[in-house]
């Protein structure tokens, strides 16, 4: 089979092919970002704060999933995107075999030793004699789930970058349906609470990862998990993991973020704090997740410009990537700032000393949503050109150099508000960060970060007649 026929990346508008990528992943991203409010809302009004505290509690070690599918996953679909741009369609299925076996043994290898050592994990994480038992009951169901999710959201960057953005969209969506359906019966009519939670997560994640692997045996596939590519390749584990690391990292210290958090949230708020911070991350996400879908549409397209050495290409996508992501932040910005109270009192209506102080987090945690799409679509653009270095210090500059020591220090001097708060800051000094490093690789390509490439061009050719 011709491989070049039907090429998904050729004879389209640029819009039109950010368009097709980015629509699939951002309703995939939103669809699953619903769950997780919906999951909270049910959790909130019949089983109260410390079921979404228990929840919370959970965050740091789903991220570590998160962790491990981006050190693969995402590495390995940068390499995918390039080798397709260089139509070295052989090296693209071993990548795609390699990734796929490394996710299974890596992901299945911290869900072992999570389960041997879950009450210790669950205790360092935060969770104390309220929340434990709410935490832990949970956690021994979902951490099943957690496994097949890693691989599904790994697997389904390949699905995007092999020209299926909707069946991508669909692995996700068909998941989230089963969660939503089961969720509801288990938690509310059921009165199942926290075991119903887990339980619903655990059905929609299996669902989901069926769900991709029909597709990769299936007749619309090109691109096909192989026998043959399952013996591990070393170029091809440290060239995805040199390009994953810096999203590695990122998770590996948003999860480390999370844990300091819980314990900055005990320290100054209790309990309540904990779960404020819960129906934040909530919100928050289902908002940035628009961005992060954005960015997931813009990977391939980025990868397979670069790769063919179109660099203007890959570089006019990305800004456009982020004028659209800044349009969807300030429309979320704007929700929440005008409509913060009613949105919290969707997760509980009854807990008083919870809403305000839920109300209050939310607004402060959101000050800077407007500006991070530069921070977000910079990150990806440097991992999908295979420039690890940059994109790690873009993700050092937010999760570890800012974010923690702003937990830590901001409130010995504004309590509870500093660690509400201390995201945003954090946020501010990144996007500034990620823009001088966008703004100094375009100028090689002769791009301008800020101007369109035809202004920018113009000024060049005045600049260079005087």
């Amino acid at each position: 089979m011709n491989k070049e026929n039907n090429n998904p990346f050729l004879s389209r508008k640029i819009s039109n092919l950010l368009l097709k990528f980015s629509v699939p992943a951002v309703a995939g991203m939103m669809v699953n970002a619903a769950y997780n409010i919906i999951a909270r809302l049910l959790v909130g009004h019949e089983v109260g704060a410390l079921g979404i505290a228990g929840i919370t509690i959970m965050f740091p070690i789903g991220i570590l999933y998160l962790a491990f599918s981006a050190l693969v996953g995402v590495g390995g679909n940068a390499l995918f995107s390039i080798s397709l741009g260089k139509k070295n369609y052989k090296e693209a299925e071993q990548i795609l075999g390699n990734v796929f076996i490394l996710l299974i043994v890596i992901c299945g290898f911290f869900t072992v030793i999570s389960y041997f050592f879950l009450d210790e994990f669950l205790i360092i994480l935060g969770a104390g004699k309220e929340i434990l038992p709410y935490a832990k009951e949970y956690a021994q169901i979902v951490l099943v789930g957690y496994f097949f999710f890693a691989i599904s959201l790994g697997m389904n960057n390949f699905i995007r970058s092999s020209g299926h953005p909707k069946i991508a969209l669909m692995t996700q969506v068909v998941g989230t349906i089963v969660n939503l359906i089961v969720g509801p019966i288990l938690i509310y009519y059921l009165h199942l609470g926290m075991k119903g939670a887990a339980i619903s997560t655990l059905c929609g994640q299996t669902v989901g990862f069926v769900w991709i692997m029909l597709f990769f045996i299936g007749k619309k596939c090109k691109y096909r998990i192989r026998f043959q590519y399952f013996k591990l390749r070393l170029k091809v584990v440290l060239s995805s993991m040199s390009i994953g690391v810096a999203q590695f990292i990122f998770q590996i210290s948003s999860s480390l973020l999370n844990l300091i958090l819980n314990y900055s949230l005990l320290k100054y708020g209790g309990n309540t704090a904990v779960a404020a911070i819960g129906i934040v991350i909530s919100i928050n996400t289902l908002i940035v997740f628009s961005v992060i879908g954005i960015a997931q549409g813009t990977q391939p397209l980025i990868g397979y410009n670069y790769g063919a050495k179109k660099y203007a290409a890959a570089i006019q996508v990305t800004k456009m990537a982020m004028r659209w992501g800044f349009f969807s932040l300030i429309i979320g910005f704007s929700i929440v700032e005008f409509f913060a109270p009613q949105i919290v009192l969707l997760f509980n209506s009854s807990d008083q000393v919870l809403v305000e102080m839920s109300t209050r987090a939310l607004r402060l945690f959101s000050i800077t949503l407007p500006i991070i799409s530069i921070q977000i679509l910079a990150s990806t653009y440097f991992q999908a050109i295979n420039k690890p270095l940059q994109a790690t210090v873009l993700s050092l500059s937010r999760q570890v150099i800012l974010v923690i020591p702003f937990v830590l220090i901001l409130p010995l001097f504004f309590g509870l508000d500093g660690v509400f708060v201390a995201t945003a800051v954090a946020d501010f000094i990144s996007c500034i960060i990620s823009a001088i490093l966008l703004h100094h690789f375009f100028h090689k390509h002769k791009q301008s970060l800020f101007l369109p490439a035809k202004i920018h061009k113009k000024i060049s050719i005045f600049k260079s007649m005087n």
